[in-house]
């Protein structure tokens, strides 16, 4: 058996052992000794994307779905260098992926040779881990340091993205009817567990809690934080969770609704926190971001990744731990008054900003709360960058228990997002998925729509369609009326009726807010993928947004 062939099938087969479950493959002539392998692997699923761009972003969705490594396949060369989004993103959302670039060996390196870039540490710090062996030789140790290889990259992608740059020389396939059988027996063990809070670290947090008499707690994007919900409710303190912590939940105990439009209003001013604990990613929210730089108050963050996520560099205290073992550790707290007055106000805001929902026209508020009164109960929604993400945040109200949020706030592009949403959506199978993005999320990565049909998914895909990039008349670039459309705004002009058609799609129109929630009822109980798209007016939805905010303030005065 050809030295190649017995790497591939040893090394995908230590990849199984070690938890492997799922591989995005992009085709290619160097990467076909892998490609091969994990095909045939019997635990391992394979997708396959043309478009590597899409697969590695596919390949996002599903690690952040299953919080397990994913396999990122490529040929050599320039399909390499298309995968480096992706890892970015994974980087800096610390999302587990095992990357493999195929290569050239080294002697065809720096020769002219055909697909051949330098590859080495291709994705420079956007990685924890970067290996390459060289070309697989033969010896009597070969097998097991094989092995030792993927176990040490799956282990390695544990926290982020590992790299493991693989030449191989030909022949690159094996001969017909020969199947490469693995060698040796499964290696090593690796395990790892969560930092636990040292006593100091819980006495100082405990302390500083004690002597506040205003303490908040913020939370951020994270995959499991529904699990801090016990230990929050006991604490009994005002928590500001967008979404995507999954911690704007009742169980949470003190999720305050609405909470942005307490901080645009006045209302805010006279309830500014004299202490603050920040858990999970940084928050999305620039008006929370503002008010807390503002508010000055002694800031814990926990950070167990050590990511520094202090983008206004406030924090005082940064503390590596695990959040949910300093959270249980931490005393019940008795600031019942304070607590009222957030939710209280809280209630009144989203009270009053549903009352402008009647007369204002269409606009993104209507399509999150109208998505939000329809989804399953365990439904999953993957949100857009730019506008959609925002408005999630500023609209959605207490999620149900089993729903979960994603997003890809790692980096915050809106590249790849389509194959992010399709890649949760076969990650979890069994839950009802919904995409929700604006129309040049849609336009940048519409390739992705390919793996709908061709992995047999399903999906609602819900597009805010403005017609442009809607979230730049929200800032000081749409003052400059002689330049706004064309450098900002830049819009698209598409027909979704003819995007519907190419992938294959049911397309559902939406022009008015009496059609929303009945489009939204029928694509979620519809078989087959559906493309909702909501079309509306950016001045519709600067005004609307605007109107929420008086509301909300007039309502809090």
């Amino acid at each position: 058996m050809d030295v190649t062939q017995s790497f591939a099938a040893t090394f995908v087969d230590e990849l199984a052992a070690q938890g492997v479950d799922f591989a995005c493959i992009s085709p290619g002539s160097r990467s076909a000794p892998l490609a091969i392998a994990l095909q045939r692997h019997p635990k391992i699923r394979v997708f396959v994307h043309i478009d590597e761009r899409s697969g590695s972003f596919f390949g996002v969705g599903l690690a952040k779905g299953t919080g397990k490594p994913v396999v990122l396949l490529c040929t050599s060369g320039t399909a390499a260098a298309e995968f480096h989004a992706a890892v970015v993103e994974a980087f800096h959302s610390r999302t587990p992926l095992i990357v493999l670039t195929a290569d050239r060996p080294p002697e065809l390196r720096d020769v002219g040779a055909n697909q051949s870039i330098d590859q080495q540490r291709l994705y420079g710090t956007a990685v924890l881990w970067f290996f390459d062996p060289g070309p697989p030789v033969e010896s009597a140790g070969a097998p097991r340091q094989w092995r030792r290889l993927a176990a040490r990259a799956y282990a390695e992608a544990a926290g982020g993205p590992v790299h493991v740059n693989l030449p191989f020389r030909e022949p690159l396939v094996p001969t017909p009817g020969e199947l490469p059988v693995p060698f040796g027996t499964a290696g090593q063990a690796i395990s790892a567990g969560r930092n636990l809070p040292t006593p100091g670290q819980v006495t100082t947090l405990a302390s500083a809690l004690q002597r506040a008499q205003r303490p908040l707690i913020v939370a951020g994007e994270m995959r499991d934080g529904d699990r801090l919900a016990p230990a929050l409710s006991r604490l009994g303190l005002p928590v500001l969770a967008e979404p995507s912590s999954q911690l704007r939940r009742a169980e949470t105990g003190a999720a305050v609704e609405s909470y942005e439009a307490l901080l645009r209003a006045g209302w805010s001013l006279q309830h500014g926190p004299d202490l603050v604990v920040s858990i999970g990613g940084t928050p999305t929210s620039k008006v929370l971001g503002a008010w807390l730089a503002a508010a000055s108050a002694p800031t814990f963050l926990i950070d167990p990744d050590r990511m520094w996520r202090d983008p206004e560099q406030v924090a005082s205290h940064v503390i590596a731990c695990d959040p949910q073992a300093l959270l249980e550790a931490l005393p019940p707290m008795d600031r019942n008054a304070w607590r009222e007055e957030w939710m209280s106000a809280g209630k009144r805001a989203t009270a009053a900003i549903a009352a402008t929902f009647v007369s204002t026209p269409l606009h993104e508020g209507h399509i999150v709360r109208a998505l939000a009164a329809r989804l399953p109960d365990n439904g999953q929604v993957f949100v857009g960058s730019s506008m959609p993400i925002r408005a999630v945040d500023s609209f959605w109200p207490y999620a149900k228990t089993q729903q979960r949020f994603y997003g890809n706030r790692g980096a915050s592009g809106i590249d790849g997002l389509v194959s992010s949403g399709l890649g949760l959506a076969a990650g979890r199978s069994n839950v009802p998925t919904v995409l929700l993005l604006g129309d040049l999320s849609v336009y940048h990565d519409m390739n992705g729509l390919w793996a709908l049909r061709r992995h047999g998914l399903r999906a609602t895909i819900v597009v805010c369609d403005n017609n442009g990039g809607g979230v730049f008349s929200f800032l000081p670039q749409a003052q400059h009326q002689d330049v706004f459309e064309e450098l900002f705004a830049t819009p698209l002009g598409l027909d979704f009726a003819q995007i519907a058609r190419l992938y294959d799609l049911v397309y559902s129109p939406v022009t008015d807010r009496a059609g929303l929630e009945p489009a939204l009822v029928d694509a979620l109980a519809a078989q087959t993928p559906t493309l909702v798209v909501v079309k509306f007016k950016r001045e519709d939805s600067v005004n609307g947004h605007r109107t929420c905010w008086e509301a909300a303030s007039a309502a809090l005065r």
